[in-house]
């Protein structure tokens, strides 16, 4: 989808659609996988990305709120190329992964590589220790609010949890993750969603909390690249929600969506 940008001059940001499966995008997803299987990256670890060339980096932290069981840590699983377990268990403490994630942006023929550190606390540790919760927001880049399409509750209580968390003075990027929108039984209705949208003006983020296809070999490990495939609408969407809000604020550089001479000479990839 397209987010308009708000600066008054009909100009649009968008994520070119499936660009991660096309030639270009190959050498930056390899450097996401090893033997066709997701790097899990460390805090020391990051891919080998600033060699292939003419890439932007963008850095981004987000803090995951919501209720405990409804899908912050399968999420963040599924994101990062993890097995979801069936079992829950409660994060304990704070938790933080780092993502990468590359992208093209369609004006411009740009590649820009997301890291995307994520910080998930246990709803329990939270209530326990006043600190967590202020660790976690101080220089928050946004918030990622959940809710799960399975369970009413947690969608009825999404409008206090946004405003027991952030107030009304807090001008930090707000998401919405819409977590399990491959249950069968949903009890959100997608009148609900639209209308929830169209009242609050954020945008919600669907996504299916299941593991990637298994690799022929063994029928057991993840597919790594499958996996990215399966996330791309999804970090495609994030990755511009981040850049507008950016954008709309002059906090990111004219140039990253101006084509260069070269890519203006070059065809479309």
């Amino acid at each position: 989808f397209i987010i308009k940008l708000m600066d008054g001059g009909g100009e649009t940001l968008s994520i070119v659609d499936g660009w991660q499966q096309t030639a270009e995008a190959r050498s930056y997803i390899n450097q996401l996988l090893i033997r066709n299987k997701r790097i899990l990256f460390g805090i020391l670890e990051k891919p080998a990305l600033e060699q292939l060339g003419r890439e932007s980096n963008v850095k981004k932290r987000l803090f995951l709120v919501g209720k405990s069981g409804v899908g912050k840590s399968s999420t963040v699983a599924k994101l990062c190329g993890r097995d979801i377990t069936s079992s829950h268990d409660e994060t304990l403490g704070i938790q933080t992964t780092t993502i990468y994630w590359p992208s093209k942006i369609a004006s411009s023929k740009k590649v820009i590589v997301l890291e995307l550190e994520l910080w998930d606390a246990g709803e329990r540790a939270m209530n326990k220790f006043d600190h967590i919760l202020s660790a976690c927001q101080e220089a928050t880049d946004g918030y990622l609010f959940f809710f799960s399409y399975a369970d009413r509750h947690s969608w009825e209580d999404l409008p206090h949890l946004i405003a027991r968390t952030t107030g009304k003075k807090d001008s930090t990027l707000k998401m919405v993750v819409g977590t399990h929108a491959d249950s069968v039984q949903r009890e959100v209705t997608e009148g609900e969603i639209e209308q929830f949208q169209n009242t609050t003006k954020l945008i919600i983020l669907p996504i299916a909390n299941i593991n990637s296809p298994r690799l022929q070999a063994d029928r057991r490990t993840p597919d790594g690249r499958a996996g990215v495939m399966e996330i791309a609408p999804f970090m495609n969407a994030l990755t511009q929600i981040l850049l507008v809000h950016d954008w709309n604020r002059g906090l990111l550089p004219s140039p990253l969506f101006t084509p260069s001479s070269a890519d203006s000479e070059s065809p479309s990839q």
